[in-house]
């Protein structure tokens, strides 16, 4: 095993040697003469604020819960301790024995009296007896004193630190062995997966057999240090159950342990019921989508009609209602989760959904922006439109901003509110069908023949390419002006993605034209006439 494979098993040892130097140390240093902490006074071991308890050699011997004679439980509690002390420094190991009085119970050791217990003593609210008070101080008295004894024998320290380098050297092997498995249920898993991704073609199924085998090692992680966390939990256990001092710490991890665990089952087996009825409303809600996305995504394929759905609105339709149907199964599943009635998950509730609303409220407005395009018909996938002051071919409409496709090949991306909120041109949509009507003008002197001028206006539209001949081109007078003639020639065009080429190669066909006929043109501002009319002779057209 390399390095890395032994860093595990390591760290594991070095707490199990820490903690097992600290448990004998503890029973080492405990002696029977001095009083045990913590003090009288404490009240983790109370059943109530005012309650003391007398303990000796780290267990509880009995709880006082009333003043007698004038003596508060706390000092009654102290005076207790200190005469066991005093018993069991004399006498070693000494009987327990009682005697009942008209007072209350005197508590006997070796003969010598360490405390009375009288009926203000007794837990009235759990219906405590007398009874039960005499063989609670029997048993739990008898045990200190034998264990507060037992550390004067060496012999006893010694083995219960040969059985706990024992455990240790045992632990440690466990530790090792776990990790061996692990890594080779790995590597099995490793090879598994080798095989059938050499046998798969679809990269869908590459993905899922990865994801699958990154679960699987998780699985086994997880499953490793659960085996690691039970071993090191009984490993410390049996090594303080080897110290008379640290014995009742033994037992109350048992015992802690074992409520742990039955709180969890019962809290388990409470919550399977829940989580049932939730997996039934999930798996229906499932279901339903699935059937939605089916038959909207045939709406859009044209197979079918819907509600008069057309292809264009059927993927945002099947959106809206698959959130919708997911929202209200999100709702009807929420309260057989478990904890869902706790105060806790409903503050978490609270807390995440004024999360959602204050940091989300620009992300519903793109999503609403989305919506509001695709349902308003503004534009669709194709179109060549203009947004301010970007103009493109739509790419596509998302659920946050609409993509471009510029005329010079660039990719932009438009939030929808922006959109929305900026004058819209869409070069795509004309009563008359697919196309575009283009125009241009051009302003021309008194001096020139009107009929002249649309006569070459025409004749350039007729040479250059793309431009339609059914509807034909036709040419508007639209201003007299002090010094020329306002003339607007108007084209028709189908493809609309080439609308600025087309656009250029007429401006080039008019000017060859007009230079032609020597005709000038006037735009764009005219202020007197020239010498000589400003047109290129065709000798000059190539420099």
């Amino acid at each position: 095993m390399n390095r890395a494979g032994l860093a595990l098993p390591l760290r594991c040892a070095g707490w199990l040697l820490a903690l097992g130097l600290l448990a004998s140390s503890t029973s080492l240093w405990a002696q029977p003469q001095e009083p045990s902490a913590p003090p009288a006074t404490d009240e983790t071991h109370a059943d109530h604020p005012g309650d003391a308890v007398a303990r000796y050699f780290n267990r509880d011997i009995v709880t006082f819960r009333a003043s007698f004679l004038g003596r508060p439980p706390e000092l009654r509690a102290r005076t207790a301790q200190e005469n066991i002390d005093r018993v069991v420094k004399k006498n070693g190991r000494a009987e327990v024995s009682f005697k009942d009085t008209t007072q209350g119970l005197l508590v006997l050791l070796g003969g010598e009296l360490i405390t009375i217990v009288t009926p203000d003593d007794l837990d009235k609210l759990n219906n405590e007896s007398m009874a039960d008070v005499q063989a609670h101080v029997a048993a739990n008295l008898s045990a200190a004193v034998k264990a507060a004894e037992s550390t004067e024998r060496p012999q006893w320290i010694l083995r219960g630190a040969l059985w706990s380098i024992l455990a240790t050297a045992l632990a440690f092997a466990l530790f090792i062995g776990v990790r061996w498995v692990a890594r080779r249920i790995d590597e099995a898993l490793r090879r598994w997966l080798e095989r059938r991704l050499d046998a798969i073609r679809h990269e869908s199924t590459r993905q899922l057999a990865l994801g699958v085998r990154t679960i699987a090692r998780w699985l086994v992680r997880v499953a490793t240090w659960i085996i690691v966390l039970a071993v090191l939990e009984e490993w410390l256990r049996f090594v303080l159950a080897q110290f008379p001092y640290t014995q009742p710490w033994s037992e109350a991890m048992r015992g802690w342990i074992i409520g742990r665990l039955s709180d969890w089952g019962t809290a388990i087996a409470g919550a399977i019921p829940g989580l049932v009825a939730a997996l039934v409303i999930l798996l229906a809600a499932r279901m339903l989508t699935q059937g939605i996305s089916v038959t909207f995504r045939g709406v859009q394929s044209g197979r079918f009609q819907l509600f008069q759905i057309d292809s264009e609105l059927a993927e945002p339709t099947r959106k809206i209602v698959v959130a919708v149907v997911w929202l209200f199964a999100v709702a009807m599943a929420y309260p057989y989760l478990p904890g869902a009635q706790t105060e806790a998950f409903k503050g978490l509730s609270v807390l995440v959904g004024l999360m959602v609303s204050l940091g989300a409220s620009g992300i519903v407005g793109q999503a609403a922006g989305s919506f509001t395009i695709l349902y308003s018909r503004t534009m669709k996938v194709g179109d060549l439109v203009r947004s301010g002051n970007t103009e493109g071919v739509v790419l596509q409409i998302g659920l946050f901003a609409t993509r471009l496709r510029t005329l010079t090949g660039v990719e932009v991306n438009i939030p929808n509110n922006v959109v929305l909120g900026t004058q819209l041109l869409n070069y795509s949509r004309h009563p008359e069908g697919p196309g575009m009507w283009l125009e241009t003008c051009v302003t021309i002197g008194y001096d020139t023949p009107w009929r002249q001028v649309q006569q070459m206006l025409l004749g350039a539209a007729d040479e250059t390419a793309l431009i339609e001949k059914s509807p034909a081109p036709f040419v508007l007078q639209t201003a007299l002006s002090d010094f020329y003639v306002e003339y607007r020639l108007r084209v028709r065009i189908v493809d609309v993605s080439q609308r600025q080429n087309i656009m250029s190669e007429l401006h080039a066909r008019i000017q060859d034209h007009f230079n032609v006929a020597g005709v000038q043109i006037m735009s764009p501002h005219y202020v007197t006439d020239p010498k000589e009319p400003k047109v290129v002779a065709p000798e000059h057209w190539n420099g």
